[in-house]
């Protein structure tokens, strides 16, 4: 029988593009980023109530994702 192999504890991971990180700190910079882009135009946004409320005001359009 071979080795058990230990549980690696959960590091911080990103909700919104599922990278992980080595503490919280880093994880909390990488959140201020901006994971939302307009298809339309480009902008980039940080969250996705405000990339739905950029493209109706902007663009007059809904987004049903």
């Amino acid at each position: 029988m071979g080795k058990k192999r230990k549980n690696k504890p959960m590091r911080p991971w990103c909700w919104y593009c599922e990278k992980d990180f080595e503490d919280d700190k880093v994880l909390v910079i990488h959140q201020r980023a901006k994971h939302f882009r307009c298809e339309v135009c480009g902008k980039r946004l940080t969250t996705a109530g405000g990339m739905a409320v950029h493209a109706q005001q902007v663009h007059k359009v809904e987004i049903n994702k």
